[in-house]
C-alpha cells in the first residue's frame, strides 16, 4: 500500500476481517477509554495459524496497527500508545499438541493457560518450572512475550532456559520456525530468545515447545525474620555462600508478609527447597542453625506440595492483573534489576519513599538473582491526586535506583502515568539494537507500535 493511499474506513476493515475469520470470531470493541486496557476498534479471534498469517498480511498491507493478546492480564504493561486498529486474540489457540513424557518435552498452543498446561503435565508427574501470577488467566504466549517469572526462578531459571522451539507469524504474514523439537539443539542462532520479552512487537507466536522436569518428591518453605535488615542481609550472604540449594529465596516487606498470614515489624525472607525429604530436612536444619548464629528467627514453616504452592501463589500476586484492576483504582508496579547484594538497599529505598508519599507498598525481592518488584497503590483522594502521588513516588524510586546502579522499569501503571515518564528508565546501549531489530522485522511498525523500549 502506498503511504499516500487513503486509509481504509472502519466498515471496509470489518468486511475484510469477516472474510478471513467469519462472523462468530469478530467483535466491535467498547469505545470507552480505559486507563488499564488496550484500546482498539475491532477484536478478532482466529481459529488457526493460516488465519493469523492472513490477518497480519492484510494489516501490514494497509498499515493497520495490531495488538496481539492472550489472557489480557498484561494490557497495562509497556508504554501507553494510541488506540490500535485491531486486537488479535489468541484465546482460540488452546491445548497441548504433543507431550513426549519420556523425552521430557511438550508442545503447546500459544493461547493455553499455564494452569491448563501444568494440569496436563501433572498426569505424567512432570511440570514446566515457570511460575507466574494469575496462572489461570496468563497464557503461554503472554508469558513468553512478557518474560514473566515468579519466585521459582531463583532455583529453576526463567522461560529462556526451557523454550527450545516455536512457531511465529511475522508481521508480513510469513510463518517461521525457531529452534527444534529436540533437547540437544545447538546449531545456529538461538532465535527463540530474540522473542522472549518482546511484548508482541516482533511477531505473533502460535505454538511453543518446552523442556519439562519431573515434579520434585518434596517441597518446603521457611519464613525467616530478624530484628534488622542487617541480620537478614547476613543470612542472605551466608546462604548464597553455602552448600544450601534453595529454589526460592524471596525478600518480603511486612505488607507482603501479611499476604501469607504473617505479622512482622520489618522484612522477612522466604526460603524454599525442593528435593527428597531427607535432603530437604537437612537443608532446613542448616538454615535454622544459620538463623541462630546470625540473630535471625524462623517465623514459620510450610511443608508439602499444597502449602508450598499456595504460599507462593499469594506471593506472586504482587504482580497486578489488568483483568482485576478498575479505572477508579491507582496502581503502579516497578521491576528493579540489580545485583543480588542490592536487594536490601532496594527494600529500604522502597519503604522510605512509600512512607514519604503515603502510598501502600508491597515489596518482593528475588535475592538470588537481584530482581525486585515494588507495587504500590494510592487511595483516599480523587484519581488525579492519587496519580500525582504515584508519579512522584516513581520518580523518587527511579532516582534512588539510578544511584544504586539498578535498572528500573515501570511495567504496570494507568495510561495517564505511562504517558508522562520514561517507563524503561534512562536510554541504554541496547536500545539502538532493539530499534534495528524492530525495523528489520516490522518495517511498517504495525505490531504493538511504541509499546516497548525504543518507542517504535
Amino acid at each position: 500500500m502506498d503511504s499516500n493511499q487513503p486509509a481504509l474506513e472502519h466498515n471496509e476493515i470489518r468486511s475484510a476481517l469477516l472474510s478471513i475469520v467469519g462472523q462468530e470470531n469478530i467483535a466491535e470493541m467498547d469505545t470507552i477509554r480505559s486507563e488499564y486496557r488496550v484500546q482498539a476498534s475491532i477484536k478478532v479471534q482466529p481459529d488457526n495459524e493460516s488465519q493469523v498469517a492472513e490477518l497480519l498480511s492484510f494489516a501490514n498491507k494497509h498499515r493497520l496497527s495490531v495488538v496481539p493478546q492472550g489472557g489480557g492480564t498484561k494490557d497495562a504493561y509497556g508504554q501507553s500508545t494510541a488506540a490500535a486498529n485491531l486486537i488479535i486474540s489468541m484465546k482460540g489457540f488452546s491445548g497441548v499438541l504433543e507431550h513426549s513424557a519420556g523425552d521430557l518435552m511438550v508442545t503447546v498452543l500459544a493461547g493455553t493457560t499455564l494452569r491448563e498446561l501444568q494440569a496436563k503435565l501433572r498426569s505424567a508427574g512432570q511440570f514446566l518450572p515457570i511460575d507466574v501470577a494469575w496462572d489461570d488467566q496468563s497464557t503461554i504466549g503472554g508469558i513468553v512475550n512478557s518474560g514473566a517469572s515468579g519466585p521459582l526462578r531463583a532455583g529453576y531459571g526463567s522461560v529462556r532456559d526451557y523454550l527450545i522451539a516455536s512457531r511465529i507469524v511475522y508481521p508480513n504474514g510469513q510463518v517461521i520456525r525457531t529452534g527444534a523439537k529436540v533437547v540437544k539443539n545447538v546449531a545456529g542462532y538461538d532465535m527463540n530468545k530474540l522473542f522472549i520479552g518482546s511484548m508482541g512487537t516482533l511477531g505473533i507466536h502460535t505454538e511453543f515447545t518446552f523442556k519439562v522436569r519431573p515434579i520434585p518428591a518434596a517441597q518446603a518453605l521457611l519464613v525467616i525474620g530478624g530484628g534488622s535488615t542487617g541480620n537478614l542481609q547476613s543470612f542472605q550472604n551466608e546462604v548464597l555462600d553455602s552448600y544450601l540449594e534453595p529454589c526460592v529465596f524471596e525478600w518480603l516487606n511486612h505488607e507482603m508478609a501479611k499476604t501469607i498470614g504473617l505479622e512482622t515489624q520489618g522484612p522477612a525472607i522466604l526460603v524454599g527447597f525442593a528435593d527428597v525429604w531427607s535432603a530437604i530436612d537437612e537443608q532446613l536444619r542448616m538454615a535454622r542453625k544459620l538463623c541462630e548464629r546470625l540473630g535471625a528467627e524462623v517465623l514459620d514453616e510450610f511443608r508439602g506440595e499444597q502449602t508450598f504452592a499456595a504460599t507462593l501463589a499469594k506471593v506472586r500476586e504482587i504482580v497486578p492483573n489488568t483483568n482485576l484492576t478498575e479505572d477508579r483504582q491507582s496502581i503502579v508496579s516497578l521491576k528493579m534489576m540489580g545485583n543480588i547484594t542490592d536487594i536490601p538497599s532496594m527494600y529500604e529505598a522502597a519503604e522510605a519513599s512509600a512512607a514519604q508519599y503515603a502510598v501502600g507498598l508491597k515489596f518482593s525481592g528475588r535475592a538470588s538473582i537481584g530482581i525486585s518488584r515494588a507495587t504500590v497503590h494510592a487511595a483516599g483522594e480523587n484519581k488525579e491526586e492519587s496519580n500525582r502521588r504515584l508519579l512522584s513516588w516513581i520518580r523518587q524510586m527511579q532516582s534512588d535506583m539510578q544511584r544504586l546502579g539498578v535498572r528500573t522499569v515501570v511495567d504496570f501503571a494507568p495510561a495517564s502515568i505511562r504517558n508522562q515518564i520514561p517507563l524503561w528508565g534512562e536510554p541504554s546501549a541496547d536500545e539502538k539494537i532493539m530499534r534495528g531489530i524492530k525495523r528489520a522485522i516490522d518495517p511498517n511498525c504495525i505490531l504493538n507500535p511504541g509499546r516497548i523500549l525504543g518507542g517504535e
